[in-house]
């Protein structure tokens, strides 16, 4: 490695240190600052390099990039309703993982998921509440009764939420490994549309026992 390539190496932000720029971050956009934080990704907008990679839902009012004070370039995104973990999810992280040297996974969930209150809907009565969206609120429902269950809707968003990083731990090798030699690190946040901030419900996610 040359003398460039050491510098650069040596400049990296850990996981640790990237959320809690990705807090920090959070806490300027809710203020209305318009200030967005590179994380260490290159300046140059050809290059792709993110350091974080969000796993979060796809409701509009959710946009993960800025609600993080995060600029272009540093934040990759993965969006499915109520943060479904699926092949591809599980393989676009693992991409990120491995070519892009992304070290700071977020399982992002938010108050008010229309996704996931179906799907506690479907968890408590057995009957799916809309029917176009019944295969993936079924699969999250399946996810709540592995889980042991939700109090209440607001409750069933943490649950599930909590599922979907395990369920990312189990699915995505790359990061199960990563995360076991400590090069990375996977954390769970639940977003308030109605304050702009984020409540960090997990720092540190690890392997259930038996999963290696």
């Amino acid at each position: 490695m040359d003398e460039t390539g050491t510098l650069a190496a040596m400049s990296e932000l850990t996981a640790p240190e990237l959320l809690e720029r990705v807090l920090e971050g959070n806490r300027r956009w809710a203020g209305g600052s318009t200030e967005r934080d590179l994380l260490g990704a290159p300046e140059d907008p050809l290059e792709h390099l993110p350091p974080v990679a969000v796993i979060g839902c796809s409701d509009a009012r959710v946009p993960p990039a800025a609600m993080l004070g995060a600029a272009a370039g540093a934040i990759f995104t993965v969006r499915l309703p109520g943060q479904y973990v699926d092949i591809p999810v599980a393989s676009a992280l693992g991409f990120a993982m491995t070519a892009l040297n992304t070290r700071l996974a977020i399982v992002l969930a938010h108050e008010d998921c229309r996704a996931v209150h179906a799907a506690y809907e479907e968890y408590t009565t057995g009957v799916p509440p809309n029917l176009a969206l019944a295969p993936l609120t079924g699969a999250l429902a399946a996810g709540l009764y592995r889980a042991g269950g939700a109090a209440d809707l607001d409750n069933a968003i943490d649950v599930n939420a909590r599922v979907t990083a395990q369920a990312l731990i189990t699915e995505c090798p790359s990061l199960r490994s990563a995360i076991i030699s400590g090069q990375a690190q996977l954390c769970v946040m639940r977003y308030s549309p109605r304050t702009r901030l984020i409540t960090l419900l997990e720092e540190r996610v690890v392997p259930h026992a038996g999963v290696v």
